[in-house]
This record gives C-alpha cells, structure tokens and sequence, in this order.
C-alpha cells in the first residue's frame, strides 16, 4: 500500500513540474532600458484593500473595453507605491493604455484620463502565465536594480501592460 502511495505522489509531482514548465514558469524575464512617448490612459481609480472585489470587476470591465475595441488600448493597471496608504492598502488605476493619445476622448461612465510624462522607462518583459511569474515585489526590486545599474532614477509607480494571457510588460518609468 505504502508503495502505490509514493507512485502516485511521484505521479503528481512529475504533473505539477511539467505544468509549471508548459505555463512558462522557467521562461527568464528580461529587463531593459526603453525610449517611450508619455503614457495616456483611461481607467478607473481604486483606493483600499487588496483582495476588494473591485479591482475585479474594473479589471474585466477594462478588459472588455480594450478587447472589445470600445477603447484602441491595452488592457492596463498603473500601480502606485504610495507611502501614506494603510497597512494592505493600495492604489491603482485600473484601465487601458491608449494606442493613440487623445485629449478628447468619449470616455466610459466613471472613466478618467490620466497622462503620465516620461520619455524612458525601465521594462520588464514577461513571456508566462501569471500563476507562474514572481511577485510584484521582486518584479520592481529588480527594475530598481537595472535603474540604478544604469544611472537613471525610477519614478514610484509601475503601469503594468497585460498584451495576452502569457504576455506582460511592466514598465516603471524614470525620472527625466
């Protein structure tokens, strides 16, 4: 009996590693050093705590819009590393990067524009399903890292693109 339980829990981790390598989880994350044209979004703030269930629900209101083409964009959420929020607080913008910059922009129902300057940004190019990418913790330390590595300073917010299932970038842009 003892036998046909350490085959089956072979069999199940042998399963949950070829999982983790198909979902993309040993697939490095490249770090680099790009020239962008400020940033245009639309979206939706939020403000509280971290499993609310609105980030949620503007999370695939967004989505529907960038997918949908209600909105020409990327599905987006600008992360800000605000120090005065409470303990497992935070803040977001939840909604899209816009292909094409606009000033007048029909905008959906508790939509805000939000333009953020910047001409360089420190990026992260993720190619793996997010039940298999490191946090976001070690995702920034290490764009803080790449920022510091090449002499620029990072702003305290990262705008995180989400262009499919499998692939994100994460842009924290720098200082001019």
């Amino acid at each position: 009996m003892e036998k046909y339980v350490i085959i089956a829990l072979a069999v199940v981790v042998m399963g949950l590693g070829a999982l983790y390598v198909y979902l993309g989880g040993l697939n490095s994350i490249e770090y680099t050093v790009e020239n962008v044209n400020n940033y245009h979004l639309v979206g939706r703030m939020f403000q509280g705590k971290a499993d609310a269930k609105e980030i949620e629900d503007y999370f695939f209101e967004a989505k529907d819009f960038a997918i949908g083409g209600t909105i020409d964009g990327e599905l987006t959420i600008l992360h800000y590393n605000d120090t005065t929020l409470a303990k497992k607080e935070i803040k977001l913008l939840i909604g899209v990067l816009l292909n094409n910059a606009a000033d007048t922009l029909d905008l959906p129902a508790g939509y805000a524009l939000v333009k953020v300057p910047a001409q360089k940004a420190i990026r992260a190019t993720i190619l793996a399903n997010n039940a298999v990418i490191p946090g976001p913790e070690t995702i920034e330390a290490r764009l803080i890292e790449k920022a510091e590595e090449t002499g620029l300073i990072p702003q305290t917010f990262t705008i995180e693109k989400y262009l499919s299932e499998t692939e994100m970038v994460i842009d924290m842009p720098v200082k001019n």
